[in-house]
């Protein structure tokens, strides 16, 4: 067989001109824009912005996991701090049996009814009331109920509340910083981008007449 009628055989991975337009790897991407490339081309508005988005970068890393942990040691202090107004728990006494009101099936085992009751607030002061208790219980059951700051009967306090309240101000904060920095960042630029295009006016005033033979 002729040569020329020979199909060339192609490496694997493509041709020289294929390999030549992949995609730069992730730590020359991470030079080019942080400016430590070495590219000679680079003005010196590119190379200050390369650095500044680097400080700005490095002052994230710092600055927002602290300022993180500082919210929401705050809202967890804040949430600890009003761990006064949260719901008590008190003993109460039911006054007669726990039976589901005339025409209303209790279908569940264990669903509360209201029922009469007996109670010592937190002062010790004796108070009677509708308290929820397990359907069926008998009069002189014991069972736990929560109360308010008031004395009112409230439901249970809600578990992980605070933490919660801690981890969301910790993001949120965290969001907020990152949202600064970038706001900076732009303008930054945009500052540049006046300085540079200021510089360029300036020295095509002095060449422009030049090439024009025109005066301004």
């Amino acid at each position: 067989m002729p040569r020329f009628l020979v199909r060339p055989a192609y490496r694997q991975g493509g041709d020289t001109m294929g390999a030549a337009l992949r995609r730069p790897r992730v730590t020359t991407r991470l030079a080019r824009t942080f400016g430590m490339d070495g590219n000679r081309l680079r003005r010196p508005s590119d190379r200050a912005e390369a650095w500044i988005r680097a400080g700005l970068l490095v002052g994230f890393l710092i600055a927002g996991p602290m300022a993180a942990l500082a919210a929401g040691q705050w809202a967890a202090h804040a949430g600890d701090a009003g761990s006064a107004a949260q719901p008590h728990a008190a003993q109460a006494v039911l006054l007669r049996t726990a039976t589901a009101p005339a025409g209303r099936a209790v279908a569940v085992r264990g669903a509360q009814v209201w029922v009469s009751a007996r109670w010592e607030s937190a002062g010790g002061s004796t108070r009677t009331g509708e308290v929820p208790a397990p359907a069926g219980a008998p009069a002189g059951t014991v069972v736990t109920i929560w109360l308010d700051a008031s004395g009112r009967v409230t439901g249970p306090p809600q578990p992980g509340k605070s933490a919660g309240e801690a981890v969301a101000a910790a993001v949120i904060t965290l969001i907020v910083v990152a949202l600064a920095l970038l706001v900076a960042l732009r303008l930054i630029q945009r500052f540049l981008d006046w300085r540079q295009l200021a510089g360029w006016e300036e020295a095509w005033r002095e060449v422009g007449p030049r090439w024009t033979g025109h005066r301004s």
